[in-house]
């Protein structure tokens, strides 16, 4: 009769464990989903900010929970093949605006304007597209 018990306990225990194990990695699958779309979103932003760009490459984001905002540093490079990395801020809350942004010594590749034409993505999980 021990013996019972003991495999029934054993096995409730791998069923919560396993459980949990999927619990946290759906958890975590979409924690990064989230990211990826905040990237784009930030991209779309980006085009309303700077004339020319031809790509952009995510380097890293951090989010700040009690701010709300994500901090995004990138590779940005012109339609003449300039680039300049640099770091803005984005909130999902205002998408169509960069909130602030620091200015590197690069006018030309950090030229005021819009982008109209699709700009190439690299996102910090390695995936690219157009937007």
């Amino acid at each position: 009769m021990n013996k019972k018990w003991v495999l029934i306990v054993i096995g409730l225990l791998l069923v919560a464990g396993i459980g949990g194990k999927v619990y946290l990695d759906k958890k975590e699958a979409a924690k990064e989903a989230e990211k990826i779309e905040a990237e784009r979103m930030s991209v779309e932003a980006l085009k309303n900010t700077f004339a020319d760009i031809k790509s952009v490459e995510f380097e890293a984001i951090e989010y700040t929970v009690m701010t709300g905002y994500y901090d995004m540093f990138v590779k940005m490079t012109n339609i003449n093949g300039e680039f300049v990395r640099f770091s803005y801020s984005f909130t999902t809350n205002h998408p169509d605006e960069i909130d602030s942004w620091r200015v590197v010594d690069k006018e030309k590749v950090q030229k005021k304007g819009r982008t109209k034409s699709k700009v190439e993505v690299i996102y910090t999980d390695g995936s690219e597209e157009e937007v």
